[in-house]
Formats: C-alpha cells, sequence, structure tokens
C-alpha cells in the first residue's frame, strides 16, 4: 500500500473538520436557535430526497471501491494506492470518476438544506471547495499509477455530474 503524505492530501483534515461542522451545526441551528421546529420550505422539502440519494450514491460506491483492492471501508479514506489496486470504470463510475465525493457533498447540503441553517450551509460550500482541491490531488495519484488508462478513462467519463461536469 502506497499512501500519499498528509502533506500532499492535505485536504483530508480540514475536509472532515468542515463536512462534520456543516453536520453539526445545522443540528445545534435547529435545536438551539430553531427551538426544533423544523421549517417545511422547499429547502427541508428538497434536502430530504437529497439526503436519500446521497446515501445511496454514498454505500454503492463504497461498494463498488472495495473491489477496487481495499480490504475495509475504512481504508478509502485516506488517498491510496493499495496493492493489486485495479481501476473502477463500472457501475456509478461507469459514469463519473468520483461518485463517492458526489454523495458526500450532496449529504454535506442536505442537513443544512432539512434543519435549514445558514451557517451549516456555509460550511458545506467549504467542504465542497476543499474537496475539489482534493480531486486534483487524487486524479494526478491515479493519473501517475494507471498512466494512459486513467487519461482515457478521464477522456470518456465526467468528474461528478454524468454529462455535465
Amino acid at each position: 500500500m502506497t499512501r500519499i503524505p498528509l502533506v500532499k492530501d492535505w485536504g483530508y483534515i480540514p475536509y472532515l473538520a468542515f463536512a462534520s461542522a456543516a453536520i453539526l451545526v445545522s443540528i445545534m441551528d435547529f435545536v438551539l436557535l430553531q427551538h426544533l421546529q423544523l421549517q417545511t420550505s422547499i429547502f427541508f422539502l428538497s434536502g430530504i430526497p437529497l439526503l436519500m440519494l446521497a446515501l445511496y450514491i454514498r454505500v454503492r460506491a463504497r461498494i463498488e471501491v472495495r473491489r477496487a483492492g481495499f480490504e475495509s471501508l475504512l481504508s478509502t479514506g485516506r488517498l491510496q494506492i493499495v496493492r493489486e489496486h485495479k481501476l473502477i470504470k463500472d457501475g456509478l463510475y461507469k459514469h463519473i470518476r468520483h461518485p463517492l465525493y458526489l454523495g458526500e457533498m450532496m449529504r454535506n447540503v442536505a442537513f443544512p438544506l432539512i434543519f435549514s441553517s445558514l451557517i451549516g450551509s456555509i460550511f458545506a460550500v467549504i467542504s465542497i471547495v476543499v474537496l475539489l482541491f482534493r480531486i486534483k490531488v487524487e486524479e494526478k495519484m491515479l493519473g501517475d499509477h494507471f498512466g494512459e488508462e486513467y487519461e482515457e478513462y478521464r477522456r470518456k467519463t465526467k468528474k461528478l455530474v454524468p454529462y455535465v461536469y
């Protein structure tokens, strides 16, 4: 197993901090400032299905990542190349290169929507920006390891949103 040092995978800890803050601050905002009063707005109504879709994408992507050679779901948090690492190009990965990150982003946005938390939304946006920088590091790592196979895969797929981006 070859792990990228935290100096290069600098986004790992800030991402965890901002993503956790987006969720925790949204819940605290709901409990302390909104006094447990759900706002049945378009934000709330869009947040619930967004969260369900995010959870589905995250679970399915993690299952597919196991086929790449990762021994456990916990081992997928850090950027690394594992022994007998395979490039996944089917399932969700047939359409986008980073479905796990897409699910993470959707989840981070869903909580502030559900709990109508502007402060939580700010943390969610920052977590997305950090994750976009981390994707650059990961794509370089995969390109270095898989070479032309990864470059061809990049040309055929979008980064996060099928047919768009």
